[in-house]
């Protein structure tokens, strides 16, 4: 007679007490050739119940997801960053919710969306098509530069520079300003990085100072070239990082207003080291340097 589950683990249960095979051959109604077998092999059973893992999303990691996405209104992709790693001063701005900062956690986005989905709050209300872009053979080949602004915080304006590199991604300016800049002072702020890196070329707007910038950039043996009119996906990559700047820090200075006090820095530093990039696969200073 065949053994169901419970009557094999009954067999071993049974023989642990001290009752004899054959009473419990009996009891089964089985023979006492099948539990011998059973009682030989009940530490290698196949269909004994797993034991269940313990889950990476503890209530602390549970509290920290709803807060990096209620805060700042982050999705699935960031908060997968934000676990992993975040700068100090953000973590400091979320220091006053009375919940553990979480840190070094690797969850996957779908884990993350169920979280999130578990408190009815997954999703977007807009969905933003993608771009197709082109990109540099290697680093310094080709530069993107544009400006973020105005911004206001507190009834003052404020713009950012933003320049990257094409090829790794990496961000090699992003200065915060409170007036917006005029083209020689972009080219103050740029001036240093091209003595140090030397690129080939510096893709900008093609903006009615064009002249004027293309000729401080000769002067450095830099090739300006310029986006076409009415044509955003020529300077895709910096304004996919302008995007995420905006939405990573920009936008919640309005929360956080202790953020204009230069952690625009520490914000590039967390960019550039600390946080993946998907469209590289990597991190952007790994690829840079």
């Amino acid at each position: 007679m065949r053994l169901t589950i419970d009557e094999r683990r009954l067999v071993g249960k049974a023989i642990d007490r001290g009752i004899n095979k054959s009473l419990v051959a009996k009891v089964l109604g089985s023979t006492r050739k099948t539990v011998y077998k059973w009682d030989k092999r009940r530490k290698h059973l196949l269909d004994r119940k797993r034991k269940k893992k313990k889950s990476k999303i503890t209530l602390d990691v549970e509290l920290f997801i709803l807060a990096l996405r209620n805060t700042f209104e982050w999705g699935t992709e960031r908060i997968q960053k934000g676990l992993y790693s975040l700068p100090k001063f953000m973590l400091d701005s979320l220091s006053n919710l009375g919940i553990k900062l979480v840190q070094g956690v690797k969850l996957s986005r779908t884990a993350i969306n169920n979280v999130l989905k578990k408190h009815g709050i997954n999703g977007y209300k807009n969905k933003v098509k993608s771009w197709k872009f082109f990109r540099a053979k290697k680093p310094n080949e080709l530069w993107q530069l544009d400006i973020k602004g105005p911004f206001r915080v507190q009834g003052k304006k404020y713009y950012f520079v933003i320049c990257i590199d094409d090829y790794s991604r990496y961000l090699l300016l992003a200065e915060q300003l409170d007036h917006c800049p005029n083209i020689k002072e972009i080219y103050a702020l740029v001036k240093p990085s091209i003595r140090k890196h030397k690129p080939k070329k510096i893709l900008t707007d093609n903006n009615p100072f064009k002249d004027e910038w293309d000729k401080l950039c000769k002067e450095m043996s830099v090739k300006p070239i310029h986006a076409h009119p009415y044509y955003p996906q020529d300077k895709g990559k910096v304004e996919r990082a302008i995007r995420n700047i905006a939405e990573e820090f920009v936008y919640l200075i309005k929360k956080f207003p202790e953020w204009l006090n230069g952690k625009i820095k520490e914000y590039k530093s967390w960019f550039n080291r600390k946080r993946f990039h998907k469209g590289i696969n990597a991190f952007p200073h790994e690829l840079y340097t």
